[in-house]
């Protein structure tokens, strides 16, 4: 007699409770993290009527963000997905950097393969809208050779041309969530040059876009950082030293970074929230439940038992 059937039937009374309890646990962090990032930042001395606006623009490239994940893991806009990324999102200001791709690949469902595919898929897709819109700004800026980097927009077509056949990861899925990647970094360029002029006024908009798409990708390329905390602001302050001043550049990063997480919580207490079909049966796009289909999907492997076992907030 197998002894997890048994465990998931003492257990299941105790999940929605368990849902709230990593909900909040959640919140929590992204509150600490937004005053750590705060407390050494002169607010007083900072434009505030363009920092609104740079809000704004951050909650649009964080929502197209989950959006990204969205259209690859269900090939749609679904509030299910939305809120899942956003929950697990969370995870990654955790030490290591990889916690919260790690979780999404317990949760999303599917074949090892296809799993696999679709997490690395969505950090791919990420990279080169990122790479792809700050080369473009920094090319614009005078300097040509970064133009360059929107050749990494071929990595994820070239991919999904590779797993196509055994994965969900179809070529209409990767080309919808590339172009949703490069709004939602342009979004976050905005939010980025937005946030400098609030500091040091207006100086070089495009090329302090470069450097905000470009420092976001070698954050995410560092995992040993949570978030890419330092690594980014580091990146940043490197491409700019030479046009700004440090205190500046120091000063923007991270009330950027105090906007990100503000942006975050404000998702997360909207879209993040667990529903009420938290714990049913992941559905393939088409309809045919999870497992049902030309993929071998293993059974039980929807959102309610993963999140119980891989212990992760709000699944």
């Amino acid at each position: 007699m197998s002894v997890a059937p048994s465990l998931r039937a003492r257990v299941a009374p105790a999940l929605p409770a368990l849902r709230v309890l990593r909900f909040v646990l959640a919140v929590g962090l992204v509150v600490a993290m937004g005053v750590i990032a705060a407390r050494d930042v002169r607010w007083g001395s900072l434009s505030w009527s363009l920092l609104v606006p740079a809000l704004f623009a951050t909650a649009a490239w964080w929502i197209l963000l989950a959006r990204g994940w969205s259209l690859l893991a269900a090939g749609r806009t679904s509030r299910r997905e939305l809120g899942l990324w956003c929950r697990t999102q969370v995870l990654r200001y955790l030490p290591g950097g990889i916690w919260a791709p790690t979780s999404r690949l317990a949760l999303v469902g599917g074949s090892a393969l296809d799993r696999l595919a679709t997490v690395a898929s969505e950090n791919v897709v990420s990279l080169s809208a990122a790479l792809a819109v700050g080369g473009v700004a920094m090319a614009a800026s005078g300097r040509p050779a970064w133009a360059a980097l929107v050749l990494a927009l071929a990595v994820p077509v070239v991919g999904a041309r590779l797993v196509a056949d055994r994965t969900r990861l179809d070529r209409v899925r990767v080309r919808r969530a590339t172009v949703n990647g490069l709004v939602a970094f342009t979004c976050y360029l905005v939010a980025a040059v937005l946030v400098q002029a609030a500091v040091s006024g207006w100086n070089q908009p495009l090329l302090v876009a470069g450097a905000a798409g470009i420092s976001w990708a070698v954050g995410l390329i560092v995992v040993i950082t949570p978030s890419g905390l330092g690594a980014r602001e580091l990146a940043y302050a490197g491409l700019l030293a030479t046009s700004f001043r440090h205190g500046d550049l120091a000063a923007a990063a991270v009330v950027l970074r105090a906007l990100t997480i503000g942006a975050e919580l404000a998702i997360l207490l909207t879209v993040g929230r667990p529903t009420a079909d938290a714990g049913r049966p992941r559905r393939h796009p088409f309809g045919r439940a999870l497992g049902a289909g030309r993929r071998s999907e293993r059974p039980g492997a929807g959102e309610r038992v993963c999140a119980y076992t891989h212990k992760v907030p709000g699944s």
